[in-house]
């Protein structure tokens, strides 16, 4: 079996920010046999071609780093990295044989967060070190592009206690995380470290390595950073050293753009009849975003190309395939997939199943950030909910047709990712990963993203649409569940009050 050298993809074994101690070559990956018998067709789908597709996306947000935007960068809904992935993935579904390819435009009804510059860095008076790795929540307020100076306290985990004895008023604080989450703490350990008055937050964790990682929205009213655990190790040890306090300072300059659009990219394989199924995958994230979510893109191209390939009369249902925006943005935001939802009568009135090819192939790490194994992380999956037994089996069987390691239960009700605004009023399916260690950092590079992962992944997808195929609608179609998300607030846009977006998704919101 070929290896796949870090040269190739121009990374080198440092990794931008020394995340994880990796081999200088990929790992030779632990795969599942070629498919025979009646599994022999699927043996079409080859995971090493997926993977230059994960690769090619990765491109385009470096691109859109070196065209100025060195920290704060990837394929970001709304910017010209958005554009340029739109119109590769609109190519890749023409290549493969789908009709009616095309680029639909979507205005974004609300300001998205824009980050300029920033920089933190840590003091005790006579000497400074730059934390290289801080990288700010999304949405972080910033300070005017000035720069503040503020002394540094340690306060553990954030619990009551630790402030018994501390005063955090205009300081800045350390906040040690103690899980993985994609944001940098706990809402309510949050809220009570601007009750007492700190003026920034500097969140840190312990996965090892010194990881920039972009938080999701921290919902916090003074500057929040995440900290590698290595930058964040530098800060304790000068807090603790006797003498002078420990000082951050931090500037940033950060605003909101308005006008933004973003884009669902379209194409279709017609099918013998007008049932559906539908395909999805989003196609913005951070940095590289490999793994989150060139990879699900990557295999939603792979499920097109191998079923484009076939006959029309093999294909019972009409398949249509969309890139989505996705949900890298602060709400009111994911307006794509709003868009869709809004328009799900006329979409979805007879669908049969609906993939969202999310996270599904990253490598598995162990012992936190020491190093990979050879295999891909075993993934969280939803199929249909409860009520849909037969669509769970069918699932489960296809997946362990091709040797892709499944959590042993399905995820609970909502499921996560995009799935989560189509799951209550369809029948969808979604094998992920959401816990893999380099998720939403700088580390989210091609070579993290197994081929063999794709292969299984994509040949089992395809299994389970023909497998779906043999169902009739009427025993995967359930009645609709109440809209999870249909709230009137600030976080949300009131689509009622948007006709005309709704029928045209290139026009403005008016009340």
């Amino acid at each position: 079996m070929s290896k796949i050298t870090f040269a190739a993809w121009g990374l080198g074994i440092a990794l931008l920010g020394g995340g994880i101690a990796l081999a200088a070559e990929a790992p030779d990956y632990l795969h599942w046999p070629k498919p025979t018998g009646v599994n022999a067709k699927y043996a079409a789908i080859g995971g090493h071609r997926l993977h230059t597709y994960v690769e090619e996306q990765a491109r385009i947000a470096e691109r859109y780093r070196d065209a100025g935007h060195p920290q704060f960068w990837g394929r970001i809904s709304g910017t010209s990295g958005d554009a340029e992935a739109a119109q590769w993935l609109e190519k890749k579904f023409a290549a493969a044989g789908l009709s009616d390819t095309r680029i639909q435009t979507v205005n974004y009804l609300a300001p998205q967060w824009a980050p300029k510059s920033w920089s933190v860095s840590l003091t005790d008076g006579t000497s400074s070190v730059p934390l290289t790795s801080a990288q700010p929540s999304y949405a972080s307020p910033d300070t005017g592009a000035k720069e503040i100076d503020l002394e540094i306290v340690s306060i553990g985990a954030g619990g009551e206690d630790e402030f018994a004895n501390k005063d955090v008023r205009g300081k800045a604080v350390l906040l040690l995380k103690t899980s993985l989450s994609r944001q940098i703490g706990p809402q309510d350990v949050l809220k009570r470290i601007e009750a007492h008055g700190a003026a920034a937050i500097l969140s840190t964790d312990l996965r090892g390595g010194n990881f920039t990682a972009q938080s999701y929205k921290a919902y916090t009213h003074v500057p929040s950073f995440h900290l590698g655990t290595r930058d964040g190790e530098a800060i304790r040890a000068m807090i603790g050293k006797a003498g002078a306090a420990a000082h951050v300072k931090i500037r940033m300059e950060a605003g909101y753009e308005s006008g933004q659009k973003s884009f669902l990219v379209w194409g279709t394989l017609p099918g013998m009849t007008d049932e559906t199924i539908y395909v999805i995958a989003h196609r913005d994230g951070w940095f590289d975003a490999a793994g989150d979510n060139a990879s699900g893109v990557a295999s939603m191209i792979g499920l097109a190309e191998y079923f484009a390939k076939l006959p029309k009369s093999q294909r019972r249902r009409t398949m249509v395939f969309i890139g989505g925006d996705g949900h890298h943005s602060i709400r009111p935001g994911e307006f794509g997939n709003e868009w869709i939802v809004a328009n799900r009568a006329r979409l979805f009135a007879k669908t049969a199943l609906i993939i969202n090819s999310e996270h599904p192939s990253v490598v598995q790490t162990h012992g936190d950030a020491a190093g990979w194994t050879d295999t891909m992380t075993p993934l969280e999956w939803f199929a249909g909910g409860p009520d849909r037994p037969q669509l769970q089996k069918l699932f489960t069987d296809a997946f362990r047709t091709f040797g892709v390691p499944l959590w042993t239960q399905p995820s609970k009700v909502p499921p996560a990712g995009d799935l989560g605004r189509f799951y209550w009023f369809l029948p969808g399916v979604v094998a992920q990963s959401n816990d893999f260690i380099d998720m939403h950092t700088l580390e989210d590079t091609p070579a993290n993203v197994p081929w063999t992962g794709l292969e299984g992944v994509t040949r089992a997808y395809a299994k389970l649409i023909d497998d779906v195929n043999k169902v009739p609608l009427k025993d995967l179609q359930r009645p609709a569940m109440p809209d999870p998300n249909a709230k009137d607030s600030a976080e949300n846009v009131n689509l009622i009050k948007c006709a005309a977006w709704v029928q045209d998704s290139t026009k403005g919101c008016e009340p």
